[in-house]
């Protein structure tokens, strides 16, 4: 689940990319390091941080192109930090739009194509397919009334998604652990999300404040994800 740490924010590079099949271009920002003040944390693990954004690993260029992983990309080249371009880029690489995020099913629409060839890739798409449909009911404050009834309805590429996920996490390492109980508590199944957080109690500091809000929502019989409260 997401922690939050603070550092100074530098910026890093920015890739100029070649959308596949495509003359189109794309620019890919990067952060050498950033910090989390002010950030947005949720139960799901999902973060908004102004000085700490994120940078998609899979976008696609426009809506009818195809889904593509950012680091299978042709780089064309790089801007600096401070805007300088090559002696032999075109101007046009400062105007080139950034990558953009998968939206609504493009993250479901990424597995079926195939893009979940690793272990690695299918968890990212899988939790990020999570995430998108909990924006939909995304709460923007930490308190909320508690709603029993999970929003993955039975039957749902969006319910197959999440639990798709769920089987796939290990146990034995605390983070998928948590991870495996909201998802359970988002679908309802109180009991089985209460039995899997007693053995994540223990869990380290940093963590205590999720276990305690997580362990509350269970209580309550809420399947709804969760605003975490700020510090």
């Amino acid at each position: 689940m997401a922690a939050a740490t603070s550092q100074a924010t530098t910026p890093g590079p920015t890739k100029i990319i070649q959308c596949p099949g495509s003359d189109e271009i794309r620019s890919v920002p990067s952060i050498n390091s950033g910090n989390t003040f002010g950030a947005r944390i949720w139960t799901d693990g999902y973060m908004v941080a102004p000085m700490l954004p994120r940078f998609p690993a899979v976008t696609r260029c426009s809506d009818s192109g195809p889904i593509f992983w950012v680091a299978s990309a042709k780089v064309l080249g790089e801007i600096t930090p401070w805007g300088e371009l090559p002696a032999s880029a075109p101007q046009g690489w400062k105007q080139a739009p950034t990558v953009r995020s998968l939206k609504g099913a493009e993250y479901l629409q990424a597995i079926a194509d195939g893009l979940g060839d690793t272990a690695e890739r299918l968890a990212y798409l899988r939790r990020h397919a999570w995430w998108e449909a909990n924006h939909q009911r995304r709460p923007r404050e930490a308190s909320q009334a508690a709603i029993e009834s999970s929003d993955f309805a039975a039957g749902s590429a969006d319910r197959d998604n999440l639990e798709a996920l769920l089987a796939s996490l290990d146990e034995s390492n605390v983070n998928q652990l948590l991870t495996k109980v909201e998802g359970l508590r988002q679908l309802a199944r109180f009991d089985e999300a209460a039995v899997l957080l007693e053995r994540a109690a223990p869990a380290e500091a940093r963590l205590q404040p999720w276990v305690k809000v997580v362990g509350e929502r269970i209580r309550l019989r809420d399947a709804r994800v969760v605003m975490l409260p700020t510090k």
